[in-house]
């Protein structure tokens, strides 16, 4: 046997047990055999919080890769699991083949958590496994930080949750939560990459403190990724505690180190999943809103699956022409400053058909069709029924800011977007209307008696839904009003107390069926 597999099998101590676990126990050693059961048992653990998640089932609907009939993976990977503890090696291969086949039936099953414990159960069987389990944890650490520390939504609405649901006062302290949170991680997967030995305690006790904060003792929330913070917090802080050089030596190293530092990059251009980026909890991922004849579905996860929605730009769209019906429409709002939001309207065929935002918000407003009779033809004429308006997507980060300035939001019933909001003089700031127009339902909007300025108004010109502004008792000119005459459905401007002429006014107002012709 070469010495470094001689190295890697020896284990100070280790009894040669009898038994079917015998040759397992006496190829690995106690403590690498010890760790992998360890690992398996985090597995198991998650498969059972998760279990229907790998059953055939019929919503959420499945998200297949490719066209391909539904079988059910529970009990094989509970099998593999069983082989891994007889048959470490060959265990772990059929146990990697029976995950990565069950994610290609479902890309619901693209859970970053089960392919982070199976690595880390990898690490105690192969001396490879091992350093590539290394470099996965640096990756992970440090892009969490990274991640968080570029953005917006972290150091707003999302920790601004976190610490609100902790039972702490949220408004005094989710600033500082989130900065100490982002440095702590970007310092343990430095501290990975050149001190692996000191970030072994600083992981082991980052993950159990969070494991303690997202379980039911605070935030009670996400139970499934509870065993994997376990796991990384045993075998995670072994890999580094039995890291030898912090320097990769060997040609494919160097190239996994490259690859797991460099890859997550792809995150900002939607080439690489954020489950396998790091992004952990900075929520700048993307939303999806299906708008159907008689009101609006949200893409989401969770429920009996115990997992979010896999939201990339890929499964929302998969997921809408798996749900919807044709003349459906959907907004997927990505909050990426290198991608663009787009607009689907599902066609006869069932396919995402991508359309402008102008097209996405003509038709009916959700909830009217049911006035019209029943059948193809609704419209006396031998015509086709008419399409749905699509509602759009609110930014949380829009409502997160705007709620904390003060600004009164307006919806018309629980659930439904906002469709005006009122500025005071008090509150108003004019950059909080790069906010307004990241609610793409809004068709009021308040500024009356605030210091609103002629400039300001031309932010509010993709409003494309707005009928009425209050600009009583402002600076507003005609200058300002002729930033709102591409607005298709404006009817009504209020403007008493300023120097806006009538004519002004009659160039921005339409008719409101003009929009429909």
């Amino acid at each position: 046997m070469p010495s470094s597999q001689r190295d890697f099998a020896a284990d100070s101590g280790a009894p040669i047990a009898w038994g079917v676990f015998g040759r397992a126990l006496s190829q690995l050693g106690g403590t690498r055999y010890g760790l992998l059961l360890f690992g398996a048992a985090c597995q198991c653990a998650t498969i059972a919080i998760t279990w229907p998640l790998w059953l055939v089932r019929q919503m959420p609907p499945h998200l297949p890769t490719f066209d391909l009939p539904q079988i059910s993976f529970g009990w094989m990977l509970i099998a593999s699991l069983a082989w891994v503890a007889v048959r470490p090696r060959s265990g772990m291969a059929v146990h990697w083949g029976v995950l990565i086949v069950a994610a290609i039936f479902d890309q619901f099953r693209l859970q970053p958590q089960f392919f982070s414990i199976a690595l880390l159960m990898t690490a105690c069987v192969w001396e490879p496994g091992h350093r590539i389990a290394r470099w996965s944890l640096v990756s992970t650490w440090v892009w969490a930080g990274v991640h968080k520390l570029l953005s917006p939504d972290w150091f707003g609405y999302a920790s601004h949750w976190l610490v609100e649901r902790s039972g702490l006062d949220a408004d005094a302290t989710y600033m500082s939560f989130a900065l100490i949170v982002a440095v702590v991680e970007l310092a343990v997967g430095v501290l990975a990459i050149f001190r692996p030995r000191w970030a072994a305690p600083a992981g082991a006790a980052m993950h159990v403190g969070i494991a303690l904060t997202i379980s039911p003792l605070l935030v009670n929330w996400n139970e499934s990724v509870l065993p994997w913070n376990f796991s990384v917090a045993v075998i995670g802080s072994w890999v580094l505690l039995t890291t030898k050089d912090w320097y990769p030596t060997e040609g494919w190293e160097k190239l996994v180190c490259v690859a797991g530092l460099i890859a997550p990059v792809g995150f900002y251009g939607g080439l690489l999943d954020h489950g396998f980026s790091g992004v952990l909890y900075s929520a700048s991922i993307p939303q999806g809103l299906i708008t159907t004849k008689s009101g609006a579905l949200p893409v989401e996860g969770w429920g009996d699956l115990h997992v979010p929605f896999p939201k990339e730009r890929r499964t929302i769209r998969i997921y809408f022409e798996q749900v919807a019906v044709p003349g459906d429409k959907l907004h997927l709002a990505d909050p990426r400053p290198w991608l663009s939001d787009a607009f689907y309207v599902l066609d006869s065929l069932h396919r995402a058909k991508e359309i402008d935002r102008d097209a996405f918000f003509d038709g009916l407003p959700p909830g009217s069709f049911e006035l019209l009779a029943v059948g193809e033809s609704d419209d006396g004429q031998g015509g086709t029924r008419p399409e749905v308006s699509g509602v759009g997507v609110d930014s949380r980060r829009s409502l997160f800011e705007l709620r904390k300035a003060g600004v009164r939001m307006v919806r018309r019933e629980e659930g439904q977007p906002i469709f005006a909001v009122e500025f005071t003089p008090e509150n108003y700031d004019p950059s909080l209307l790069d906010h307004v127009v990241r609610l793409p339902n809004l068709m009021q909007i308040q500024l009356a008696g605030t210091d609103v300025q002629d400039r300001d108004l031309s932010k509010l010109s993709r409003l494309r839904l707005l009928t009425g502004i209050g600009l009583d008792r402002t600076a507003i000119t005609d200058e300002g009003i002729s930033h709102l005459k591409g607005l298709p459905f404006l009817q009504q401007i209020e403007c008493e107390g300023t120097k806006v002429t009538s004519e002004a006014i009659g160039r921005a107002i339409k008719d409101p069926y003009d929009a429909f012709e």
